[in-house]
């Protein structure tokens, strides 16, 4: 029985465990106090759960990194692991997430990261959060196949934008798609681009950019005339949620994002909520919650996968700390000395599946994040609402109906006009025959002019009609792919 005890007493984790998270200092802090907000309520939600680490405490040490400047970000990596982590959260900048990456594959500490990152191979001692990257370019493309899109126009910000797409930018070779890709340029502003879209006749776009400048885009859009009910956007960021829509509810433009986080999820709206009313008790803490202002509805992506991340990573720790002895030490970065237990961590993190705030979460051998299902979703009058989801095997489902879908169509319609273009052409189509002058569309008579006059009394929308500029019913150049006459315009 002594002895018994005495292992007892040796074997387990340290009372208190540290673990790093490093955020980025921009000129918005919005988002990165939102992250460091949902990072220490983690640590506070594991440390109130007795089911996980039983003996220990989980405990935040924070250190704030200027996005570009590697060399800052290495001696704060540097002074954490001289007092002892567990793991790196973070940063969230590709930059100085590289520099800490080395280090931590150097002394074998595990590197926990939720961005976004092209890189399909991870090292051994990282493990990604955000979705894979090609897994979410595949569900672009097949959005676009699912709306049937024969041509598109990509805006992107960034080359990094160009990356995030690449399976579109493929496209082309496995089908006769024609895209077309230009620049926008936040700076001096996009009307050049704008227009340039508005005069190539294209009405589907798929834009990349920050979503901090998506209410910017979609106010030129606006003004440049491509925010009407002919229009099909596909946003690529999944934080459309965070974007004022309100001036677009009711232009009838169809605008389509994917999202990672669903706000109406009671998981989400019960970890949210108790931000504020269950917070991390310390003044240290609330300091940092005084300028925010966080409910479920504007959660970023980034901030649910932090609080994912340190959940997961408690979970591989206890599941680990049950299967061995695990010690934590203090490292050098200009010593020898490596972490026994980071690679058996890692490991543990990659086989653990748990359902967080950002769904169903599993990995791959190379610490990618795999099986996740995104939600599509459609700005509506009523806002955005979910119409479908999206998963690597199933591909894109839409969840409405041929009622909806019709009632939908019947919505939009209701008090638009529509210009109605066509072509002589007897009994169908003709020039109304009177002794008087006849102007608009009392011009117009025939088997087609009664039968769009009947469907607008239907579905109650306004039409103008017009003859075809070029009196043809159109062809298509083989050069261009353009078409002209009635099929053209």
């Amino acid at each position: 029985m002594k002895l018994l005890l005495l292992v007892q007493a040796v074997t387990g984790l340290p009372e208190i465990i540290k673990i790093g998270g490093l955020f980025d200092v921009t000129d918005n802090l919005r988002g990165e106090e939102q992250q460091e907000t949902a990072f220490r309520y983690a640590v506070q939600r594991v440390n109130q759960n007795k089911n996980i680490l039983q003996r220990s405490q989980l405990s935040a040490q924070i250190e704030k990194i200027p996005p570009k400047d590697s060399f800052h970000a290495s001696k704060r990596v540097c002074h954490l692991l001289k007092y002892g982590v567990a793991a790196l959260f973070g940063p969230e900048s590709g930059t100085t997430s590289g520099h800490v990456q080395s280090i931590c594959d150097a002394l074998e500490i595990p590197h926990i990261e939720i961005r976004w990152d092209f890189l399909i191979k991870k090292t051994d001692y990282s493990i990604n959060l955000h979705p894979s990257p090609s897994h979410i370019s595949k569900a672009f493309l097949d959005i676009i196949e699912a709306f049937e899109w024969k041509s598109f126009t990509i805006l992107y910000e960034d080359s990094l934008g160009l990356m995030r797409l690449q399976e579109l930018l493929k496209s082309p070779t496995k089908t006769d798609i024609k895209i077309r890709v230009l620049q926008l340029n936040f700076v001096e502003g996009n009307s050049k681009v704008l227009h340039e879209v508005k005069q190539s006749g294209e009405i589907h776009l798929v834009v990349d950019c920050k979503v901090e400048s998506l209410s910017q885009l979609m106010k030129e859009a606006q003004s440049a005339g491509l925010m009407t009910a002919y229009h099909n956007y596909l946003i690529t960021s999944l934080d459309l949620h965070l974007v004022n829509l309100e001036e677009f509810k009711y232009t009838g433009t169809n605008i389509t994002a994917f999202r990672l986080v669903d706000p109406n999820n009671s998981k989400v709206q019960n970890v949210v909520n108790q931000f504020d009313s269950h917070g991390v008790h310390s003044q240290e803490f609330n300091t940092y919650r005084k300028s925010m202002v966080l409910n479920y509805t504007s959660i970023r992506t980034e901030t649910a996968l932090i609080y994912d991340a340190v959940m997961l990573f408690a979970m591989a720790l206890d599941n680990l700390d049950r299967s061995q002895m695990v010690t934590i030490h203090p490292l050098s970065c200009d010593g020898q000395d490596t972490w026994l237990h980071g690679n058996s961590l890692l490991n543990y993190m990659k086989m653990v599946e748990m359902d967080g705030l950002t769904g169903k979460i599993e990995f791959d051998q190379f610490g990618m994040r795999t099986g996740f299902t995104l939600d599509v979703i459609e700005l509506k009058k009523s806002g955005l609402q979910k119409v479908g989801s999206w998963s690597y095997g199933a591909g894109v489902v839409f969840s409405r109906n041929f009622t909806e879908l019709y009632s939908e169509i019947v919505e939009n319609l209701q008090n638009k006009t529509l210009v109605v273009t066509t072509i002589r052409s007897a009994p169908y189509s003709m020039v109304s025959q009177s002794t008087d002058q006849l102007t608009g569309n009392a011009a117009f008579e025939g088997y087609a002019i009664d039968l769009i006059a009947e469907i607008a009394k239907i579905l109650k929308f306004n039409y103008t009609f017009k003859w075809v500029d070029d009196g043809a019913y159109g062809f298509k150049n083989k050069e261009t792919g353009e078409w002209n006459g009635l099929m053209g315009e």
